[in-house]
């Protein structure tokens, strides 16, 4: 496995964990915990569109990078 397969699937597992975290809604403190771990993964992702050359990878993570940082903005003054 080379490092951008490996990238794709820490981001992926990431991705996963963080969508449970945020649609378990189990307190304010674990959503902003998903809220994170978003932010890492669209990280990754976006890493993985520069480096693979896909804008719209690139382009779709940067603004989900946002959502995420607004979700935690949102929720971090409740946990």
């Amino acid at each position: 496995m080379g490092p951008l397969e490996f990238l794709r699937l820490v981001a992926a597992a990431l991705t996963i964990v963080a969508a449970i975290l945020v649609a378990a809604n189990w307190s304010p403190r674990i959503t902003v915990a998903g809220f994170a771990i978003f932010i890492a993964a669209s990280t990754a992702w976006m890493i993985d569109g520069w480096m693979e050359d896909k804008p719209s990878l690139l382009i779709q993570n940067a603004v989900l990078l946002l959502v995420n940082i607004a979700g935690v903005y949102r929720w971090l003054p409740r946990a």
